[in-house]
């Protein structure tokens, strides 16, 4: 018997990204593809400048529009192209269903305040989750990556 096959969770296709400057314009990334099926890890990897980043960061539009363009492609997350979405919408998306950790996490962490106090913050203002019931959820988030 063969397998049921699934959708992506996210799908990016033919990704293009441009920087605008000056009346140049830089194409920092050229049509990259990739699924994210649902339980699956994608590492992006490669030199420095390669785009990795810029990749990560135009799945949650998180580059400095309008400097930044996307003269190809879409970003396909539960049925919908990420690149067409309204901010509020992309707002709901942030956080709630798609994270990104950051090349220097532990530069985003402030070490004055709790990671409960901060992650609790991000579950209060992402899901209007507060006391008890975002520290019980903190804890569950830290355990499923291995935080105990």
């Amino acid at each position: 018997m063969g397998e049921t096959m699934t959708e992506p969770l996210l799908s990016v296709r033919d990704l293009s990204v441009a920087f605008h400057q000056g009346g140049a314009t830089t194409l920092a990334v050229d049509k990259v593809s990739f699924d994210i099926n649902p339980g699956e890890v994608l590492a992006l990897v490669g030199e420095s400048g390669s785009g990795k980043s810029v990749t990560a960061n135009s799945i949650l539009k998180l580059l400095s529009y309008p400097a930044a363009s996307h003269p190809s492609g879409e970003i396909l997350f539960d049925g919908r192209d990420l690149l067409k979405a309204s901010e509020p919408d992309l707002r709901r998306v942030r956080g709630n269903d798609i994270t990104m950790i950051f090349q220097e996490p532990m530069t985003s962490l402030n070490p004055l305040h709790t990671i409960e106090k901060q992650i609790g913050e991000i579950l209060d203002l992402h899901q209007g989750v507060s006391g008890q019931t975002a520290r019980d959820r903190t804890l569950e988030l830290l355990n499923q990556v291995g935080i105990r």
